[in-house]
């Protein structure tokens, strides 16, 4: 599969104008990918402010969600007994290693996931 899978915290990097994410995002070719989780945990963002909710939905709109299946739920699995994830960190590290795609995050947890690329939005 072609393209990079976005963490959260990089969308919200990217909501928040930091250039690097911005840059990658506005500059690519590439399809961008969310996990469900990450749809889930923006679409709970609390926020008064109807523009950024807006926003939201717009990006969401834009980008393909990834959903998950057999391979990510054992992948998942592999990802809770061995790195002590998470379940949402594991569910996307287990996302981007299974559509073997670069996952764009700011967690240091996920340095410890073999198996996938990670590019820093900082």
């Amino acid at each position: 599969m072609s393209g990079f899978l976005l963490d959260t915290n990089s969308v919200i990097y990217f909501f928040n104008g930091e250039k690097n994410i911005s840059d990658l995002i506005e500059g690519t070719e590439d399809r961008i990918y969310l996990s469900f989780i990450t749809k889930i945990e923006l679409l709970c963002f609390e926020t008064t402010d109807e523009d950024v909710m807006k926003k939201i939905h717009e990006f969401l709109r834009e980008v393909e969600i990834l959903y998950i299946d057999d391979e990510i739920i054992t992948n998942t699995i592999d990802c809770r007994k061995k790195m002590k994830l998470k379940l949402p960190d594991a569910i996307i590290a287990a996302t981007a290693k299974t559509k073997d795609m670069p996952l764009v995050t700011a967690d240091k947890s996920f340095k410890k996931v073999k198996g996938i690329k990670i590019i820093s939005p900082i």
